[in-house]
């Protein structure tokens, strides 16, 4: 029984009445709206630049004010400065109250506080004052940098967000004419062009006035959302030689690098040292989360992360590249999001990024040195199937590799008894494999081990409504990340059925594949595409029944085949034993909304099948 995923089972019971609600339900409230907000890059003939920020927000409901009302504007401070020029709320019967100098202050943001050597991230907070719901606030400032992020590539991108109403919004950048500018979008925007002496500007504008809430399991707005993007790199492919260029002097093989990439390959070549050296990165060295916005681009030197032991992504993937080239396997960084978007911005932006992972082509492998449970066979789900850019002498702009589907992920058998008293025991057999033994090793073992694992899946038994005891027989393959993880737990329900000549029982099944299809219960249709997991999961249960008894009637076998995946579940009964065959895979990450009505109907019937009753009866 797969209960680590706490209170599965109490929530599957609840499902259907979540579906009424949701039904009953008045739409979700809008807080706040932006009225006008603009964005406008000037880019300098010496390569610095400045973003001017001009922003009208106005607060609905008393949730809105506590949303906007204190505002948080992030920077790089090793190379840019933020000046605010105007700010004040203005108050529904046109009082105007400035934002006092007292209220406007500077900090570290966590990660500087974290990893100051990896950080100059910086925070400029900003109050306003006496809001309530309808008052209006003006800010406008403006960032000034140095120098770009990445080498000669400027942009300004927005996306609008479904659920916040816009009433005015535009973009724009200023170059000198000799520079060129890209202008995409996505959705209706209208886009200008004029020029004044030596300069020209790209602008863009548009609105979105009506509102819509994205349910969940949706995915990123970045995906489908109405956006622009205004740059000078005409491709991908250009941020990624800036990106190469930038990176260029971190990579290099210094003798104390190459030392260790031989201590660790102990001789080893190829694929082998690969997942030695990839491996001892996961467990040397400490990941911290740093927002490039807040950082920048520019990697610290792969020396200095080896020195330290502690880095964010991009410094994470330096040194797992330089390792490896000093083993003579050639690496290289590849820039990627973590977010749930499987389709790439309308234009080359290279804030669409904020995640590193290393590429090894020789083997088409994909390593994210900031996941400690990953094998070299797998990716972690959040950069699996993903727009990714492979940075390097030859870039390239391509999509990492999903999950396997031929391969099961998650397969749990059970062995159980059903006692005359209702009580069922037994024993669970869970194998996880690809992305899920990454799930289950970071999230259900990590450093959990003896009485403390015990304990933690015991508190899960409880709160999934279980009445009895859980415990962890035996672990395999817990520290050999390239191959399957193996549990075998051994439980009791205390309370699986009412005792008598008869008894109503609710099949124990483990829960996986109902979680996986839960969140697509409650809505019979959606407009925004939808986000799943590929993979195969199987669950099986063996229920040895008490002398005598038997099964009035088998419930009726589902066999659903859609564009996206399958789902299947089978039953027999024979020499007192009742097997159930459960079989769920999906073969997309996104479902369109066209194509949602059949996931609906899927996740009812793995759902439904979840709280399924079966009536056993004594003989005579």
């Amino acid at each position: 029984m797969n209960i680590h995923k706490t209170a599965l089972a109490a929530l599957i019971a609840a499902s259907f009445a979540l579906v009424d609600k949701a039904r009953a339900a008045p739409p979700p409230q809008v807080n706040a709206q932006i009225l006008r907000q603009d964005v406008a890059l000037d880019i300098a003939a010496n390569g610095s630049y400045s973003k001017t920020v001009d922003r009208v927000v106005q607060p609905l409901t008393q949730q809105g004010v506590e949303e906007v009302a204190q505002v948080k504007i992030a920077y790089p401070a090793n190379f840019a400065t933020v000046k605010i020029l105007d700010a004040y709320t203005e108050t529904a019967a046109g009082k105007r109250i400035e934002v006092v100098p007292s209220a406007i202050f500077t900090q570290s943001t966590p990660s500087a506080l974290t990893a100051p050597f990896l950080s100059q991230g910086t925070v400029k907070n900003l109050i306003f004052p006496a809001v309530t719901p309808g008052d209006t606030l003006h800010l406008k400032y403006v960032e000034h940098f140095s120098k770009p992020y990445l080498p000669g590539v400027y942009a300004v991108s927005e996306v609008l967000a479904p659920q916040l109403p816009v009433q005015s919004t535009a973009i724009s950048v200023t170059a000198p004419k000799t520079m060129p500018l890209y202008f995409h979008a996505r959705g209706p925007w209208h886009e200008q062009q004029s020029g004044r002496g030596d300069t020209r500007t790209v602008s863009a504008s548009t609105a979105w006035p009506r509102v819509d809430f994205p349910p969940a399991n949706t995915a990123a707005i970045t995906q489908y959302a109405p956006m622009a993007v205004i740059g000078t790199a005409a491709t991908w492919e250009d941020i990624g030689r800036a990106y190469d260029h930038l990176a260029a002097p971190a990579l290099a093989v210094t003798p104390a690098i190459r030392a260790q990439a031989a201590k660790i390959a102990q001789g080893a070549g190829g694929e082998v040292a690969v997942a030695r050296i990839y491996h001892w990165l996961q467990q040397h060295m400490q990941p911290v989360d740093t927002a490039y916005t807040e950082a920048g681009y520019a990697p610290v030197s792969a020396q200095s992360t080896l020195a330290r032991g502690i880095g964010n992504s991009n410094a994470g993937s330096v040194l797992l590249c330089a390792l490896l080239r000093a083993q003579g396997i050639a690496a290289v960084p590849a820039l990627i999001s973590t977010s749930a978007r499987y389709v790439p911005y309308p234009g080359a932006d290279p804030f669409a990024f904020e995640h590193m992972l290393a590429y090894v082509p020789a083997y088409h492998l994909f390593l994210d040195p900031s996941a400690r449970y990953a094998g070299i066979d797998a990716l972690p789900l959040t950069d699996a199937g993903k727009p990714v850019l492979i940075a390097g002498p030859r870039p390239q702009f391509t999509r990492t590799p999903g999950p396997d589907t031929a391969r099961v992920q998650y397969r749990e058998v059970q062995n159980l008894v059903l006692h005359r008293d209702g009580v069922i025991d037994g024993v669970s057999h869970i194998t996880a494999a690809g992305w899920q033994a990454i799930d289950e090793r970071a999230g259900l073992l990590g450093d959990r081990s003896g009485r403390r694992l015990d304990h933690f899946m015991q508190t899960g038994f409880y709160m999934s409504g279980k009445v009895g005891s859980m415990r962890v027989a035996a672990v395999e393959n817990r520290r050999d990340l390239d191959k399957p993880l193996e549990l075998t737990l051994r439980w009791q329900d205390s309370d699986a059925a009412i005792p008598g000549p008869q008894m109503a029982l609710v099949l124990p099944t483990p829960g996986t594949i109902s979680g996986e299809l839960l969140f697509f219960v409650s809505q019979a249709t959606r407009a925004y595409p939808s986000v799943l997991t590929p993979g195969t999961f199987e669950e099986q249960v063996h229920l040895r029944l008490p002398a005598g008894m038997r099964p009035e009637q088998l419930p009726a076998e589902i066999f659903g085949r859609t564009p996206f995946g399958s789902y299947s579940v089978t039953y027999h009964y024979a020499g007192g034993v009742l097997d159930v065959d459960k079989r769920l895979t999906l073969t997309r990450f996104v479902v369109d909304p066209q194509q949602y009505p059949a996931l609906h109907r899927m996740a009812l019937d793995a759902v439904g099948n979840a709280r399924r009753a079966i009536l056993l009866r004594g003989a005579g």
